[in-house]
């Protein structure tokens, strides 16, 4: 059954998975953060050993549970969510990370990501529409460091290199997320090849994350529940193997607590 109409998202609906997460570290306005490593519903992720090359993903403990169609494709159907103070909530699919990453080194440091799994927006591993970022996996020190990564794009083309899109901060949470940019003309990430701060970060740990946007849900008002649902997402595909996680973009200072739901059709 192919999914091209209401009848077919109803049809082929599957039950709602659950999300609640109390964000422990007090959240700072407009800088993105994983609630990944929270305790809750999914339970708190572990951040990976696998090394600097990482590893391509296709579960994960932590992650918001996948379940592949015995047959055909997957559709977003819905995404509702809820929060105590009003932001942004990404759904995201994450495609691959590492660890192993020097936080006090200023040197450029070889990553060489294994390849990545084949979950870009054409279900392909050339990486159209797949991002990248640094997510804190325990507290950083004093230190504001510039990081540049230097990646493949969509198209094959190597030596392309990106800085964070937000300002570091010393003394970042476990959770921060530092979404890195792209060069111009580029439209997402196949590989990358290396890491490099332009100053120590003195302690703490982070990883880089490579991930695609499923939905973004606008939480418009504090304590209010907001959705979107097929129609206003296109359908968007979530390919067999799909590791989900959220990133939370809040409006305002302060500590919070973030429940939904996520529900997907099938055929």
């Amino acid at each position: 059954m192919a999914i091209t109409s209401l009848d077919n998202v109803g049809a082929g609906g599957q039950y709602a998975r659950q999300f609640v997460k109390a964000t422990t570290p007090t959240l700072v306005a407009g800088r993105p953060h994983s609630l990944f490593y929270l305790a809750g519903v999914p339970g708190a992720a572990t951040a990976s050993t696998a090394g600097l090359s990482g590893e391509a993903l296709t579960s994960y403990a932590g992650q918001i549970p996948f379940t592949n169609p015995v047959s055909g494709v997957t559709e977003l159907g819905k995404f509702t969510g809820q929060c105590t103070i009003g932001g942004q909530l990404l759904l995201c699919d994450r495609l691959w990370h590492n660890s192993g990453i020097d936080v006090t080194s200023t040197g450029s440091q070889t990553i060489n990501s294994v390849t990545f799994p084949a979950r870009d927006v054409s279900g392909t591993t050339n990486g159209d529409g797949v991002l990248v970022g640094v997510e804190v996996t325990a507290a950083t020190g004093a230190g504001t460091p510039t990081i540049t990564v230097g990646y493949t794009n969509q198209s094959g083309t190597a030596s392309r290199t990106a800085t964070n899109a937000i300002s570091t901060v010393a003394s970042s949470a476990i959770g921060a997320f530092y979404p890195i940019g792209l060069q111009s003309g580029d439209s997402g990430v196949r590989s990358i090849q290396t890491y490099q701060q332009s100053a120590t970060w003195t302690s703490g740990s982070v990883s880089l994350v490579a991930y695609r946007t499923i939905a973004r849900l606008p939480l418009i008002t504090d304590n209010g529940p907001f959705s979107v649902d097929w129609l206003t997402t296109a359908g968007q595909s979530l390919y067999d193997n799909s590791t989900l996680f959220l990133i939370f973009i809040p409006r305002s200072t302060t500590a919070s607590q973030v429940h939904g739901e996520v529900i997907w059709t099938q055929g």
